[in-house]
């Protein structure tokens, strides 16, 4: 048989033949290079608050981002479920506390709020309910405790609102510190002033707050969330509508080519000259890239897992993450026939919301016409929560359930109910300290800090309620902007070259 005498190719033409195999790669159907996106100023990780919150701030000072968001919704934790015949309920956020920073952005958009109730809220104790149909928190007061429990518990919130102005100082003193080392439940029993009832009032009124039981946050936290009670208390404010049309306010005024959806960041390389990101988008699975000169993340310290950063994040920061703990929500919303007596009016005042202490956790009322179907936003929290959230009950339980608990509260509801729909939230849906941890310790210090051109935000940075995430925003914002501007000046001075002396 006769040999072939093959002669190699020509470097030329092997040069064209590769170049040839690349290009049919590329250009090959569902293999496509993931292409960069336009580069902008800063990419903001996540579209809750303090992803809205950051991009807003940063238009306001001249500063292009963009937001990549995993899923399709807008909004985080706010979430509003509308119903037939203009009715609706909160599935999330139930209320803006009046120091939060979010409010003076709706103010600027002229997104109207409206408010309907205080702080304190009516709770049941030991079987009884306590409603609240005063005029201000210490005419309630005065109905729930004694002379002499009312006296302690003053003595006690003017204790607590010392402390909390104390937290405001840097550094905090370690004396103060040390209270991240014991439950705030056990910090409460030390103070032997106040009474088991009292002690269960605060308890009731607190834990919807960071969605955990008071044993299990530590002292020093459990004191900062107390600040919304404290005194007269903060005033809670609702977006009229629906919460979630404060979020799409801010959205709008970003403009939709600054918000993309449905898409999943997997990689944060940061160098020293900018930040690449790239994130698959959900709907399709294509890869997208993205460059900046900063990112920050919004996104829940516990999902940080999914993202690989280049570098790696430090020890310090994977220790804060590993150690930070989360409140469970679980959301019911009960729809009600329109001929059914509402047990929660008393001489034409509603009594909710209700903090039940139970299985109910929160009752809320949603917005319902009159005449139309009555609407009930149950926000269920902690073990509750938990137990709903990992489908160890079937929905057919669950109704079971509450329905049980609500004959319990007001006999005879249960005929009226038409229909129940759940809502379930990841089981670390909002931050908490656990003993032994603080959002005022070394570790959340670490984790405020820039790392390179990584910034990290949003509550489980700053603080449970969503005042922490719209601070956070503010705080990285700053930073940023003031690295922008130093940028900016510098080439403007290399451009123009150093101006001559006077």
């Amino acid at each position: 048989m006769q040999r072939l005498n093959l002669k190699p190719y020509p470097p030329i033409l092997k040069f064209f033949h590769s170049l040839f195999l690349v290009l049919l790669v590329l250009l090959s159907p569902g293999i496509k290079a993931a292409p960069f996106e336009s580069s902008t100023s800063v990419i903001v990780i996540g579209a809750g608050i303090s992803g809205l919150s950051a991009a807003y701030h940063l238009k306001k000072a001249g500063y292009k981002a963009i937001i990549l968001e995993m899923s399709p919704h807008i909004g985080g934790r706010i979430r509003t479920a509308y119903y037939p015949d203009k009715r609706h309920a909160e599935i999330g956020l139930a209320e803006f506390w009046e120091h939060n920073p979010t409010l003076e952005i709706f103010r600027a958009l002229k997104v109207p709020l409206e408010t309907s109730y205080t702080s304190f809220s009516s709770f049941i104790h030991d079987g009884k309910l306590y409603p609240f149909t005063q005029q201000n928190n210490l005419e309630f007061l005065k109905s729930v405790l004694t002379v002499s429990e009312l006296e302690a518990y003053q003595r006690w919130d003017q204790q607590v609102a010392e402390l909390n102005r104390q937290l405001e100082v840097r550094p905090i003193d370690s004396k103060l510190l040390a209270l991240k080392d014991i439950s705030f439940s056990a910090w409460i029993k030390q103070q032997s002033q106040l009474s088991p009832k009292t002690q269960a009032f605060i308890r009731i009124e607190s834990e919807p707050e960071y969605a955990v039981s008071w044993d299990r946050i530590s002292a020093l936290d459990g004191i900062a969330e107390w600040h919304i009670f404290s005194g007269k208390g903060e005033t809670p404010y609702h977006v009229v509508g629906g919460n979630h049309r404060g979020a799409l306010a801010i959205a709008n005024y970003l403009g939709k080519q600054s918000i993309h959806t449905n898409r999943m960041v997997t990689h944060v390389n940061s160098t020293d000259s900018g930040v690449e990101v790239v994130a698959t988008d959900m709907a399709t699975y294509q890869q997208r890239r993205y460059r900046a000169k900063y990112v920050i993340s919004t996104v829940p310290l516990f999902r940080l897992d999914d993202i690989q950063f280049s570098p790696p994040l430090n020890a310090t920061i994977k220790e804060a993450i590993r150690t930070q703990t989360g409140g469970a929500y679980f959301s019911a919303h009960i729809e009600l026939d329109a001929q059914a007596k509402q047990p929660w009016q008393r001489d034409g005042v509603s009594e909710l919301p209700i903090l039940t202490d139970g299985v109910l956790g929160v009752i809320y009322e949603g917005k319902s016409p009159s005449h139309q179907n009555s609407l009930l936003n149950l926000l269920i929290t902690d073990a509750h929560a938990q137990r709903f959230n990992m489908r160890i009950n079937s929905m057919d339980e669950i109704k079971k359930e509450l329905l049980a608990e609500f004959e319990k509260l007001w006999p005879g509801f249960s005929h009226y109910v038409k229909q129940m729909t759940f809502y379930r939230y990841h089981p670390r849906a909002i931050a908490s300290w656990p003993v032994g941890r603080s959002r005022f310790d070394p570790l959340s210090n670490e984790l405020r800090k820039a790392h390179g051109r990584l910034y990290f935000a949003g509550d489980f940075t700053e603080g449970t309620h969503s005042d922490g995430a719209a601070k956070s925003a503010l705080r990285t914002v700053k930073e940023i902007v003031t690295q922008l501007d130093n940028d900016k000046n510098a080439r403007a001075g290399h451009f123009y070259g150093p101006k001559s002396q006077q």
